[in-house]
């Protein structure tokens, strides 16, 4: 099936069912704020290699974590581990790109682009961070997208075995308090330990953001004390 050619000035996406078998849908556009809030609105992301057309992409199935299936934890008193939100965004978006940026990925990975586009979204209350910390070390996180009460996990962050998880783990109970259904993962790449995730068809994941997407956002940053 042939991909669509975005405009340079209309931020709409063709809807996702007209993506090909392996998930693309489209390529070209930009990375503005508005373009990025339309795709993860539209059940679209974007994904491409250093040096190419930005693709986008809604792959069937979907991976996502259900708020509902995520059970309580306990702190990690002994280590003095805590979680916040909102904090550090700069600083963990930096430290994933440090990360990420390395081999056997790319040093343009997360590009200055991409960076400048999530700061813009968290300007506009649209990005959000998790920040997991042992003692006054950021030891993990994850940073991503929330449109209505639904979040998409952009990179995750753990400078040891459980500090990734933990922060998906702490987030999602959170964004249940707060009547999120889902973290959307995309495609799983890496293991999330005992957070049970689910693989779900596009269609079930279209209607899933059609039902949440225009819920009132939660005030911006967000508060571990939030409710709503």
């Amino acid at each position: 099936m042939p991909f669509f050619q975005l405009s340079e000035t209309d931020k709409n996406f063709p809807p996702a069912h007209f993506a090909d078998q392996e998930g693309m849908i489209a390529v070209g556009g930009d990375l503005s704020p508005e373009r990025l809030i339309n795709a993860y609105g539209s059940g679209i992301y974007f994904w491409f290699g250093p040096m190419d057309l930005i693709k986008w992409w809604s792959p069937d199935p979907r991976v996502v974590l259900f708020t509902a299936d995520v059970l309580e934890s306990e702190l990690d008193t002994e280590n003095q581990r805590h979680f916040t939100l909102d904090e550090w965004f700069e600083p963990l978006m930096r430290a994933c790109q440090e990360v990420q940026n390395k081999k056997p990925m790319n040093e343009y990975w997360i590009t200055e682009e991409m960076a400048g586009s999530y700061l813009g979204l968290f300007e506009q209350g649209k990005a959000h961070s998790a920040e997991v910390w042992e003692g006054e070390n950021l030891i993990g996180g994850v940073f991503g997208i929330s449109v209505g009460r639904l979040f998409f996990a952009e990179y995750l962050l753990g400078k040891d075995i459980l500090a990734d998880t933990y922060a998906l783990q702490n987030l999602a109970l959170w964004l249940k308090k707060n009547h999120f259904i889902f973290i959307d993962l995309q495609k799983i790449t890496e293991d999330l330990g005992e957070i049970e995730i689910s693989e779900i068809s596009r269609l079930e994941f279209l209607d899933l953001i059609t039902k949440n997407k225009e819920k009132q956002d939660l005030p911006h940053p967000w508060k571990l004390t939030s409710s709503s």
